[in-house]
């Protein structure tokens, strides 16, 4: 309502300045002294012929005519200048030629299917410059012709007083144009606030009708298509059906027709559907006159088939009818005072001229109001229907509750007994040898992990250790560690060569189970005591360390991953080993942990604090490196599994 206020007081203080400009124009300029106006019939061209018809004011309003008009216009200059601007107050008049009596020849030719830029004034409607000595009586014949609705305001003008009434009247046009503009900027910004589709088709059908508008007053004309007639005269109608069809659009969302009464949205969907086929396909083709005449049409539908839909609901009680209807009437109200002056119905005049302008305004902001209300109603309902829902929402989550809990406690029981089981998966070497000491860890991130291992002695002075990290993490690569256990465990004795053991691995996973894409990388390293030598070879899998005092050797990968390509070759890797060695195999989780400032604990931190304690027993060290690694961390939750294996070569005697 405050916006309404807001146009009513800005148009009244906007009038107290209008009235003297006003009074400026009324003393240069005047009105005809006499209007005659005769309609051509058949194929007669004798303008001694016509039938004259008198008429007592500056304003004629005939509709559709598809003869010829002519207007017989006696007047006497009674300015001061002996130049002046001829209005004709008509910016869509096919062409006009005007004559002195007397002279079979035109003095000046225009209309709208010649270029604005060729007009003789530059102005919204068609107007003519004249020379005319102040105090000559004149009489002037018009002959006329148009596809649109034949009207006239006719008044002579001095050329300053002209283009000062014109300014005057756009500035009222502008003022007009700029309310309905920026409440299409509004609806905009409200419709990407609240995702409701009303706002963004009340924006797009609102600034559908400011086109209509500025197309009616000669505005599309004088800015944009000045150079294209042909555009011009075509482009009305396609305004008038996107108009209507965006119109019909917002009030089926508006008054929720769908819902409320489908036999009328079904009407309205039919209307657009047959508007839109005109546009799309016949529209190109028609003659302008009959396009002119359909566009007419569909205006004229348009406002009587919203009109009756708003009244219906609006007696059915729909409660968002009463805004709707109170707000569009008075736009359709300008309109049907337009096209009602177009037929001659009605005469021409400021207020059937202007009707349009005024009618959007006042709609624009009711409109606004009335979708405000249908969001408010929309709330009230959401909010009433929390409530309902609230009353029984209490109980249903209890009941959820403890189903979950019960699923819960079934989940956890499962994955202890999974725990348990995975925990037999994992062998250590129980040795007395006295010239090797093996110590190993393992800390899954959830209940059951990804990591597997085991320690074997193959032959006296021989062991192997094999390391694997399934791709994943908790249940699902868990059970991707028992298919690793089972094929190592019927491979490990075998193959005498850890190069050889893995590519028969790969060979199994690629053949096996390649239907459910089981990908892992690992490590085996056979220490050779008689000997005195380790055999490495690692499939993908991060490089493992063989340490020396003083000195750290890396053992690398010497293959791809486990389960990614057929026949992939395997290099062995060989080292001469010595009393204090100490040979350590892990998987990834050890140094990809993070801490709170998102730092990796990473390879070289685990390389330092190995070489810093190398004086320390093996199990001190390993438990050095899982204390840092600890502290790093400071109780982040862990990012993979932890696999940590140790072997210290005591005596080779």
């Amino acid at each position: 309502m405050r916006f309404i206020y807001l146009i009513i007081l800005s148009g009244t203080l906007f009038s107290c300045s209008r009235w003297e400009i006003q009074k400026s124009i009324s003393d240069e300029s005047f009105t005809p002294q006499k209007i005659d106006y005769a309609i051509q019939s058949g194929n007669e061209t004798n303008q001694q012929k016509l039938r004259w018809t008198p008429i007592f004011k500056n304003t004629l309003s005939l509709g559709f005519q598809s003869e010829h008009i002519y207007l017989k216009i006696k007047a006497t200059n009674l300015t001061s200048v002996n130049k002046l601007i001829l209005d004709l107050g008509n910016p869509h008049l096919d062409f006009i030629r005007v004559f002195e009596e007397g002279n079979p020849e035109p003095i000046k030719e225009g209309g709208d299917f010649i270029a604005h830029s060729h007009w003789d004034a530059f102005s919204k409607s068609i107007a003519f410059e004249l020379n005319w000595p102040a105090g000559e009586t004149k009489t002037l014949i018009l002959e006329t012709k148009s596809s649109s609705n034949i009207s006239y305001l006719i008044r002579f003008y001095s050329k300053e007083t002209f283009y000062l009434k014109e300014n005057l009247e756009n500035t009222i046009l502008g003022f007009f144009y700029g309310t309905i503009f920026i409440m299409v900027i509004y609806n905009l910004f409200i419709y990407f606030i609240l995702k409701e589709k009303a706002y963004i088709t009340y924006s797009v059908s609102i600034f559908c009708n400011l086109l209509l508008q500025m197309y009616l007053n000669g505005i599309l004309n004088q800015i944009f298509t000045l150079d294209h007639p042909e555009i011009h005269n075509r482009i009305g109608s396609v305004i008038v059906t996107c108009s209507a069809i965006t119109g019909w659009t917002f009030a089926q969302q508006t008054l929720n027709l769908r819902d409320f009464n489908p036999w009328s949205n079904r009407l309205i969907q039919g209307l657009k559907f047959i508007v839109l086929f005109y546009i799309l396909i016949p529209y190109a083709y028609l003659p302008i006159e009959i396009a002119v005449r359909i566009g007419n049409f569909i205006a004229q539908l348009f406002v009587v088939s919203v009109l009756v839909v708003a009244l219906v609901n609006y007696s059915s009680g729909n409660k968002q009818a009463r805004l709707f209807l109170f707000g569009w009437s008075t736009l359709l109200f300008g309109i049907l005072m337009y096209t009602l002056m177009q037929n001659g119905v009605l005469p021409v005049n400021v207020f059937t001229i202007y009707g349009n302008q005024i009618g959007s305004t006042l709609e624009a902001g009711i409109l606004s109001l009335a979708l405000a209300n249908k969001i408010n109603e929309l709330k009230e309902e959401k909010a009433n229907t929390q409530a309902e829902a609230l009353v029984t929402l209490e109980e249903k989550v209890r009941e959820r509750t403890k189903t979950l809990d019960e699923s819960l406690n079934l989940i956890k029981k499962d994955l202890n007994v999974a725990k348990k089981i995975q925990k037999t998966l994992f062998s250590d070497i129980k040795t007395s040898d006295p010239r090797i000491h093996f110590h190993s860890y393992y800390q899954s991130m959830s209940e059951v992990g990804g990591d597997f291992y085991d320690l074997t002695q193959v032959k006296a002075d021989y062991y192997r250790i094999f390391v694997a990290d399934a791709t994943g993490h908790g249940i699902q690569a868990a059970l991707i560690t028992m298919a690793i256990k089972a094929e190592y465990e019927s491979l490990k004795m075998i193959y005498d060569h850890p190069d050889d053991l893995v590519f028969h691995m790969n060979q199994i996973f690629i053949n096996k189970y390649s239907n459910i894409q089981t990908i892992f990388t690992c490590s085996v390293c056979d220490i050779d005591l008689k000997n005195k030598q380790l055999f490495y070879a690692s499939a993908g899998h991060p490089d493992q360390i063989h340490q020396r005092i003083y000195d750290i050797k890396l053992l690398p990968r010497t293959g791809k991953i486990i389960g990614l390509m057929d026949h992939t070759q395997y290099r062995l890797i060989e080292h001469q080993i010595e009393e204090g060695d100490r040979i350590f195999l892990f998987t990834d989780g050890i140094f990809e942990q993070f801490n709170e400032e998102k730092e990796l604990f990473g390879e070289d931190r685990l390389y330092e604090i190995l070489k810093e304690n190398l004086k320390l027993s093996l199990d001190h060290t390993m438990a050095k490196v899982l204390s840092e690694l600890s502290l790093f961390t400071d109780g982040q939750a862990k990012q993979d599994d932890i696999t940590f294996i140790g072997c210290e070569i005591q005596s080779l005697g």
